[in-house]
């Protein structure tokens, strides 16, 4: 051990530290727990109204995700952020996307 320690520029501490080691993988972090409810929790059904009422209209005049965000806080009193709301309009339209109503 002497020998490797001083070839390699190491302490002998550490030769016997890892001479005895068998996996040298690292260590997985461990996952962090994200909370369960969504800061949108109570204001679905209010955004989905909308997003459903908007297909009946022109596409030209529908709601964007910034337009519900700005009516949430306005009008309901929201005080998060904008991301939640754009994450859940695009989840909307992508799985109401096939859905098309004729005028």
């Amino acid at each position: 051990m002497r020998e490797i320690a001083r070839r390699l520029g190491v302490s002998r501490a550490s030769v016997a530290k890892y001479a005895g080691q068998e996996d040298f993988s690292p260590a997985l972090p461990a996952p962090v727990a994200r909370p369960g409810a969504s800061v949108l929790t109570g204001f679905e059904h209010i955004i989905e109204g909308w997003l459903g009422e908007d297909q009946r209209r022109n596409r030209k005049q529908r709601h964007t995700a910034k337009r519900i965000f700005d009516r949430l806080v306005d009008e309901h009193g929201y005080t998060a952020t904008y991301s939640p709301v754009q994450r859940f309009v695009r989840k909307w339209t992508v799985r109401n996307r096939h859905v098309t109503i004729a005028r």
